[in-house]
């Protein structure tokens, strides 16, 4: 309004000077049609009302009219360029107040010849704006259901084929192998959909393939002929193959979900809980991955050997214990008859070769007369040929004895220092046949340990004969003992050519022999280290090796002090 005074001023000012009344009125009449005005007033410098613009209503039609007055009569100055009635900050539309407003503004740069006043209409501001109001309101909201329709069409048959592909990714569905119907109109869910049944192929392949290996390896477990049992980490039997069912007598049904002690005799049946306790506590077991041999208990309450052999792994958060067993019964029978076959035949063959060994080595010795060359060679080619029967005889019937528990322990406090010192003594003679030298290093000035004196002298002596025999070119076989807080070490050592890689593991074997040509020429039987690991073991102690290609051997056996 400010502006539009301001305009009707700086075009009238001409016209008041020079008193042109019809050039005022064409201005006036043309700026009162505008909307919110409601007249248009012209003073002269004296305040005199020159002209005025008032628009009045004739039926349905605004018409204006322009009548004269007489002078105003003000009690102050005329405030110019504000608006009169009402403050600015009254202004906003939301808080017009409800009377019309006056706003005047001079006319003339300088001095003023005039004044102009335009009176506006709040209540026809309001009805406007709130008119324009509607029809944006009305606008906005049709213009947004026509946009949500039209969303809704486009995106109907995309939705359509998302909800397909949503339920397809499901696991029933990706295992049935269907295939979804592919949507070209949209690149990305073309592109999905292309995916989608792309992993629904493999999917089903691996599927098939994994089923395809379960059955193979179920195949596999279920023609075993040893016994798998799975449990779980409280002892819980989850599965077992039919092996295992036909071992024991029971079916399967009857062993999945019972407690594994249902399989063990008493009294290893009450502490096995404990066991499996400790082990959930402790995490330290002295049976995984180690086979061994236990007694089993079948369904009618007989009791029969078994070679048994536990590993453990992982189902998702849990601990699986898988074992393997194997019936031994009738390998145990056959090992008996075995013992008992060459217990019998050694005692019967040891009499009479010992009575031969007598004889050869009295003939040797020219009881019956002198022999010539030949015949003596002869003879005591014999005699040592029969004296290794008897060594040979006598180791099988202390395995014998070993195997059987029958051999007969003397546990006692033992000078192991008197005792190294006294089978270095008895040795000797034999280490002579090899030309060895049997030397004592680092001896304690006194040792005592725990054990039979007479199998302390045994082992000794199998590990010197053993020396001597592979001691190489250096001819001494170095023999000594180191004392500890808790057990004594007894080390003999040769300086041979050692022991091959691939032989190792058999060491401590019946029958055992790195190279036949060279035990079968030297004299051996390939039982000595394994009676002196029985006997080492039947007295607590431990017996090891160490050995270098090249170099040599060391032995050694521990025994606890006494």
């Amino acid at each position: 309004m400010l502006f539009l005074t301001k305009n009707v001023s700086s075009v009238a000012a001409n016209h008041v000077l020079t008193s042109d009344l019809l050039a005022l009125e064409e201005i006036l009449l043309l700026n009162a049609s505008f909307s919110y005005v409601e007249s248009i007033t012209i003073l002269d410098a004296n305040y005199k009302t020159l002209l005025k613009a008032l628009k009045t209503k004739q039926g349905s039609r605004i018409v204006y009219e322009i009548s004269q007055q007489k002078p105003m009569v003000l009690d102050q100055p005329l405030v110019v360029d504000e608006v009169a009635g009402s403050e600015r900050k009254e202004l906003a539309f939301w808080v017009l107040p409800h009377k019309d407003l006056m706003i005047w503004h001079q006319i003339g740069d300088g001095s003023a010849v005039g004044y102009v006043g335009v009176e506006y209409s709040l209540d026809l501001l309001k009805e406007t704006t709130a008119s324009l109001l509607v029809i944006t309101f009305l606008a906005v909201g049709f213009t947004s259901i026509l946009v949500m329709v039209l969303l809704w069409l486009w995106m109907r048959v995309p939705m359509r084929f998302l909800q397909e592909i949503t339920a397809f990714a499901t696991v029933s569905e990706i295992r049935s192998g269907r295939q979804l119907p592919v949507y070209q109109k949209t690149h990305e869910i073309y592109e999905l959909s292309r995916a989608l049944n792309q992993f629904s192929i493999m999917i089903r392949s691996h599927e098939r393939n994994l089923l395809d290996r379960m059955a193979q390896n179920q195949a596999i477990l279920e023609n075993l002929a040893d016994g798998i049992v799975v449990t779980e980490s409280n002892g819980e039997i989850r599965s077992c193959n039919f092996a295992l069912t036909k071992i024991f007598g029971y079916e399967a049904i009857e062993l999945v979900g019972k407690n594994i002690s249902i399989l063990m005799p008493e009294p290893i049946a009450g502490q096995h809980d404990g066991h499996m306790a400790n082990y959930g506590r402790t995490g330290s077991s002295k049976i995984i991955g180690v086979g061994r041999e236990v007694e089993a208990k079948r369904k009618d309450g007989t009791v029969f050997p078994a070679d048994l052999a536990i590993s453990k792994c992982r189902d998702r958060d849990d601990t699986i214990f898988i074992g393997v067993l194997r019936d031994i019964s009738e390998r145990r029978k056959l090992d008996r008859l075995k013992s008992e076959f060459v217990s019998t035949v050694s005692h019967e063959l040891r009499t009479p070769l010992t009575s031969i060994h007598g004889s050869l080595k009295l003939v040797v010795a020219g009881v019956t007369g002198e022999l010539n060359p030949e015949a003596k060679k002869m003879v005591g080619l014999a005699q040592k040929n029969s004296e290794r029967l008897i060594l040979l005889i006598n180791d099988l019937l202390d395995m014998e004895k070993l195997v059987a528990g029958k051999m007969e322990m003397k546990i006692s406090r033992v000078d192991i220092v008197s005792v190294l010192n006294q089978s270095v003594a008895d040795n000797t003679a034999y280490a002579d046949k090899y030309e060895v030298t049997l030397r004592l290093q680092s001896l304690p000035d006194a040792a005592h340990v725990s054990g039979d004196p007479a199998r302390i002298a045994q082992v000794l002596a199998n590990l010197f004969s053993n020396a001597a025999k592979f001691s190489g070119q250096s001819k001494v076989v170095d023999v000594r003992a180191i004392f500890n807080s808790d057990s004594t070490i007894i080390e003999v050592e040769d300086h041979g050519d050692g022991i091959a890689e691939d032989f190792k593991d058999k060491i401590f074997s019946a029958f055992a022999q790195a190279s036949s040509g060279n035990t079968r020429q030297q004299g051996g039987t390939g039982l000595g280290l394994k009676i002196s690991k029985v006997l080492v073991e039947a007295m607590g102690g431990e017996i090891g090796f160490r050995t270098q290609q090249g170099v040599g051997t060391v032995f050694w056996f521990s025994l606890k002090n006494a």
